[in-house]
């Protein structure tokens, strides 16, 4: 089975439909999003139709889909004080934007889930819903014990990496493009971003998992990041937020 996975799209949807152009190419099996689809960017409503709707082929453009903070905060279900002032100004204005046939929708979404013995969660399987960060090893420490599957993938940080649990316990983080997994380790691993990523990489990030060869290969995709930008600057959205996407950061 091969796995295409992905999150953090953040109304973004020149990313995503760059994404998805590339997912078509891979002979994928399953789509499985982690959280994030709204938030920063100018095209809530689409990106959700987009996530949702039947592509050409007969498959779903998302097998499955979890929430993110930035989903719930935009229905009331996450307290956005914590948000940095140009995180709350985007969501306050996606609030206004999106329809209430999209609100009742991300409303109904779980934030974590176990697929195929894979465990998915948008921020961590610690405590989900508080939306802590895994940004280095100590924090993945901190989170081994909370799932029971080999593989855990997140994301939230907008930074892909893997990070390995081997059988003596030691901790790796494999730098590869394609890793080949050990099946006597344990792994969490952050897809990165679709359409915010941070690591100084502007391209969009996902992942492909191939179960049967037991890889995982980042990938990443360009897009048309003026684009994004121009529609964000028509509405008003932050400065800030737009001018990061040319830098990835």
């Amino acid at each position: 089975m091969r796995y295409a996975i992905f999150s953090d799209i953040h109304s973004n949807i020149e990313a995503f439909q760059s994404v998805l152009k590339e997912i078509e190419k891979l002979n994928i099996d399953k789509r499985l999003f982690l959280g994030d689809i709204v938030g920063y960017g100018a095209n809530p409503n689409e990106a959700i139709d987009m996530l949702t709707t039947h592509l050409k082929d007969g498959y779903t453009a998302t097998d499955v889909i979890l929430a993110g903070n930035h989903d719930y905060a935009a229905v009331d279900m996450t307290d956005i004080n914590y948000f940095n002032p140009h995180a709350k100004e985007a969501i306050l204005w996606t609030k206004e934007i999106l329809t209430k046939g999209h609100k009742e929708y991300l409303k109904k979404l779980p934030v974590t889930i176990v697929v195929d013995n894979i465990t998915l969660a948008h921020s961590s399987p610690k405590e989900p819903l508080m939306w802590h960060y895994i940004i280095n090893t100590l924090d993945a420490m901190e989170n081994l014990e909370y799932f029971n599957t080999t593989l855990c993938f997140i994301g939230h940080s907008h930074y892909p990496f893997i990070i390995e649990s081997d059988a003596s316990n030691r901790i790796n983080t494999p730098k590869d493009k394609i890793i080949k997994l050990n099946i006597n380790s344990k792994y969490i691993i952050n897809d990165g971003s679709v359409g915010q990523p941070r690591d100084k990489n502007p391209d969009a990030s996902f992942v492909v998992y191939d179960s049967e060869n037991m890889t995982i290969e980042f990938k990443r995709v360009p897009y048309d990041i003026k684009s994004a930008q121009e529609k964000m600057r028509r509405e008003g959205l932050p400065e800030y937020l737009i001018d990061r996407l040319t830098y990835g950061r």
